[in-house]
């Protein structure tokens, strides 16, 4: 067995004495090491060269993925931070720098360590549900909520489960991140549905209004809110449906009103404005 097949075989990280005992020499190790094959990421522990940064990262320090760092890892929805967070067990000691495992890690180091007792997880990541749980010591409840509808969506975990984990959290704070959908498509359909059901908005979302016609989430009962992430002027095919569907979502009635993700990401406030003009001027209602 070739050496990668070997650590991979061993989780993806493996320490040196189990790979003596599979036959390898130190030589070899070191061999491997310097044509850049694996990489000796902690003393006594070696992982391929061709795991993704975080993942090594993560083993240099002392811990897992974990928070948004291990939303990452399975591709949630959520925003980008800059900063790696990693579970760490209360007992752990001589946690080294991310970047070097010379150097002892230092506040300075970029790192958010998450002290806590191992849960389930792989080599390099804690499970999908306990990066979530971490996540709400760490983000605002709408992102949370954005990366559990990814989560339910992709099948990772189950509503249920979720929401046992609620249990023991504030009343406020369990009842705001138990409104989580996995029909939520995107991060700004979750934030879009989340921030107007806090100004308190009656919103559905993925509603079927005709055949063939789903819209993001609806107002009321005639007021459609679309948010898209795609740039019309590089797809012009795209830019021609949308008009379609307009005109057919207007020859039945309803107020449609599209917003990009720039918008819903970065200004929300006019976003929020624009809704909220459109239920002022009563769209969101049937008309006799």
């Amino acid at each position: 067995m070739e050496l990668l097949a070997c650590i991979r075989s061993l989780g993806g990280v493996a320490p040196t004495f189990r790979l003596l005992r599979m036959g390898w020499t130190g030589r070899a190790l070191a061999a491997a090491v310097h044509r850049g094959t694996i990489v000796r990421v902690r003393q006594g522990w070696y992982a391929s060269s061709f795991e993704p940064t975080d993942n090594l990262a993560a083993w240099r320090v002392g811990g897992r993925l974990t928070c948004v760092s291990g939303a990452a890892f399975f591709g949630l929805s959520m925003r980008s931070t800059g900063v790696i967070h990693i579970a760490v067990s209360p007992t752990a000691s001589r946690l080294r720098d991310p970047s070097d495992m010379g150097r002892r890690l230092t506040p300075k180091a970029g790192a958010v360590i998450h002290w806590r007792p191992p849960r389930a997880g792989s080599a390099f990541v804690e499970s999908p549900l306990t990066c979530l749980l971490d996540m709400c010591h760490c983000e605002s409840p709408e992102y949370v909520v954005a990366a559990v509808d990814s989560a339910l969506h992709a099948g990772l975990i189950s509503r249920g489960a979720w929401l046992r984990e609620l249990a023991n959290l504030p009343l406020r704070l369990r009842l705001q991140l138990a409104d989580v959908d996995g029909r939520s498509e995107s991060i700004i359909e979750s934030l879009s549905r989340f921030r107007c059901r806090a100004v308190g908005l009656r919103v559905r979302i993925q509603v079927t209004l005709a055949p063939g016609l789903r819209v993001d989430l609806v107002i009321g009962e005639r007021l459609v809110v679309e948010v898209d992430g795609r740039e019309h002027h590089s797809d012009p095919s795209a830019f021609e449906r949308d008009r379609i569907r307009d005109a057919r979502l207007t020859a039945l009635g309803y107020r449609v009103l599209h917003f990009s993700y720039s918008q819903v990401m970065h200004n929300w406030p006019s976003v929020e404005a624009a809704i909220l003009a459109a239920v002022g001027n009563g769209d969101h209602r049937l008309h006799a």
